[in-house]
């Protein structure tokens, strides 16, 4: 909402403080990764995402280390939210130097509401 109404810079700690609490953010939308669904979950945090964390880990992994409060959880996950939200952002520069910004938010919402 805020790069449709001309935003083009964001300092927030919201990617970090969030991992750190085991909320991450994947292209179909939050998640929690303490919750019990994933402990035997071998898929990748977010099968559309580069970053090293799911190209090397799974949500089972990830949901040990956050349980465990062990520090390369919170490392892991922090990386994966950082590249998230990079990731995002370069999508949202593409799709505006290409006049298709709403496509993009109408996609973007829909994905992440499961639709």
């Amino acid at each position: 909402e805020a790069v449709e109404r001309g935003i083009d810079m964001f300092d927030c700690v919201m990617p970090t403080r969030n991992a750190r609490n085991g909320y991450l953010f994947t292209s179909v939308g939050i998640v929690k990764i303490r919750n019990a669904q994933y402990k035997l979950d071998t898929r990748p945090l977010d099968e559309n995402c580069d970053c090293y964390t799911c190209q090397n880990y799974s949500r089972s992994y990830l949901h040990h280390l956050q349980r465990k409060n062990e520090i390369l959880g919170a490392r892991l996950s922090t990386i994966h939210n950082l590249y998230y939200y990079q990731d995002l952002m370069q999508q949202m520069r593409d799709a505006i130097e290409h006049n298709a910004f709403s496509e993009f938010k109408q996609n973007f919402y829909a994905l992440q509401e499961g639709k």
